[in-house]
């Protein structure tokens, strides 16, 4: 494999501390990596990346079993010795890569579906460069622990009951409608935003409506926006991602 999936703003050698984490008890097993990757529904010729890769047990299933392109991040030295072997020993080794580097550097733009297992701290770090650099259609897979306001495939989780898929590069899932409430006699529905969004906007019937109230153009991820209540009509969210993409976000609500 070529490098070209490294971030080109940090090709100087590594300095100083990796970022990195490796807790051996909470590896998981090869059950869960096939599980976590048919939610995803990784396909055969897909690149596949995982943060954090540990032995390297979820890059062979990716490879092996998946017929994925397979690239581990890790920093230990030890861990990659040992992924390179398994990987040479399951006849694997032309479709998995394993590199050292910080996890925080790693340019995901190539890849179709992203492994995390890191904890809600870290995925909470990860998480705006994922929304940045992830093409629309790749897939973030987080086994065990929640990306802190994204907003979860609900058909992935029908099918695995063991972590999470997102796709949050896809504007359909950047937001979601919420609850009906009321404040200083205005009827408001609370949308969630599950990405970071700038320049926010609500059209009624896929028009512009200046009239339709905001208490904010600008939301972070995990936070909500409350939008007022037309008298009837379809409402869609528009709005600008950390991507730069301008197009309509989430699904639609009708009065």
């Amino acid at each position: 494999m070529t490098d070209e999936w490294r971030d080109p703003s940090t090709t100087a050698e590594l300095r100083g501390e990796l970022f990195g984490v490796h807790i051996p008890e909470l590896q998981l097993s090869v059950a869960d990596y096939r599980d976590g990757l048919a939610a995803a529904k990784l396909g055969a010729g897909e690149r596949y990346l995982e943060l954090g890769s540990g032995h390297g047990r979820g890059l062979l299933v990716a490879a092996s079993e998946f017929g994925a392109h397979a690239t581990g991040v890790e920093y230990l030295e030890d861990a990659i010795e040992r992924s390179e072997r398994a990987a040479a020993k399951a006849e694997v080794s032309d479709r998995v890569d394993v590199v050292r580097d910080d996890l925080r550097r790693i340019d995901p733009t190539a890849f179709d579906v992203v492994h995390m297992h890191l904890g809600p701290a870290f995925h909470d770090v990860l998480a705006g460069r994922m929304e940045r650099l992830l093409a629309q259609h790749a897939r973030v897979v987080a086994a065990g622990w929640k990306v802190p306001g994204w907003l979860p495939d609900a058909d992935a989780a029908e099918q695995w009951g063991g972590g999470y898929v997102y796709r949050p590069a896809d504007p359909r899932m950047q937001a979601s409608w919420g609850e009906l409430g009321q404040t200083d006699e205005l009827d408001w529905i609370e949308l969630h935003v599950h990405a970071d969004l700038d320049a926010i906007e609500v059209r009624v019937d896929s028009a512009p409506a200046g009239a339709i109230a905001l208490d904010r153009v600008r939301a972070a991820r995990g936070t909500t926006v409350l939008v007022q209540r037309p008298a009837s009509g379809e409402l869609a969210v528009w709005a600008r991602c950390r991507a730069g993409r301008f197009t309509q976000r989430g699904p639609a609500w009708r009065a």
